[in-house]
């Protein structure tokens, strides 16, 4: 997969802005670190430090890193996830238009080779409640989107861009109770994800699955009961390596 030059750069800088600007930069370096699928004794290792150091640092136990420190541990990730094939470089690059707070995105990937959607379903015990027929269709990544934040903090441009940065993806919104917002919001855009799944809503209401059908795009419900067990599961869905 090539990777352009300007895409790592711009994701260098806002990983490195990020932790440098943060209250807490040792739990935003964890972030990123699990964004990337990262373990703390291999990023220790690329370090040239302990894994106790790592878990310092995350902790707080341990001052924040110089600049020196973060630039170093960017572009580990970076580096890593190059020889992974850049699934995670590619994801965030289709988002470089779309302003999101990365609070927003909880996990983002794309795939080395087309899922099928039934399998990915499957994979998160997912329930298709809407346009059931398009399940032998290919999704080539995802993204999660903690939708209570989205709901709050996203405009409707901001929306519509997300939207038409997922096609041929998946986009998974958690933390929300009846799903209407996505699905009300969808309908101003051009391109669109190919399969919508709503985890945690407590509610599906006609209006939710008709526009879905409206829409043409595969609506499905995850039943697993948190958002970490989601995204594991996800994360073992077409491994990177």
């Amino acid at each position: 997969m090539s990777i352009s030059n300007i895409v790592k750069e711009r994701l260098a800088r806002r990983i490195a802005g990020e932790i440098s600007l943060s209250n807490d930069p040792g739990k935003t370096m964890r972030k990123w670190r699990e964004i990337f699928h990262v373990s703390q004794v291999t990023l220790a290792e690329k370090l040239g430090v302990s894994p106790s150091v790592i878990s310092d640092y995350e902790s707080g136990r341990r001052k924040s890193p110089g600049a020196k420190t973060v630039k170093r541990f960017v572009n580990i990730l970076l580096t890593i996830d190059e020889e992974n094939g850049g699934q995670i470089i590619s994801a965030f690059g289709r988002l470089m238009g779309v302003e999101i707070p990365t609070d927003i995105i909880l996990d983002i990937r794309d795939f080395a080779s087309p899922v099928k959607m039934d399998h990915f379903c499957e994979a998160i015990n997912a329930q298709p409640v809407a346009c059931e027929e398009l399940l032998e269709q290919d999704v080539y990544g995802y993204t999660i989107i903690d939708g209570g934040l989205a709901m709050r903090e996203l405009s409707g441009e901001a929306f519509t861009k997300l939207f038409e940065a997922s096609v041929q993806r998946t986009l998974i919104f958690t933390n929300i109770s009846t799903g209407r917002l996505p699905l009300v919001a969808i309908r101003g855009s051009q391109e669109k994800p190919s399969l919508i799944v709503l985890h945690g809503v407590r509610k599906i209401d006609s209006m939710v699955t008709e526009l879905a059908r409206k829409e043409r795009i595969l609506l499905a419900v995850s039943f697993i009961e948190d958002i970490e067990s989601l995204i594991q599961k996800l994360r073992k869905l077409n491994p990177l390596t």
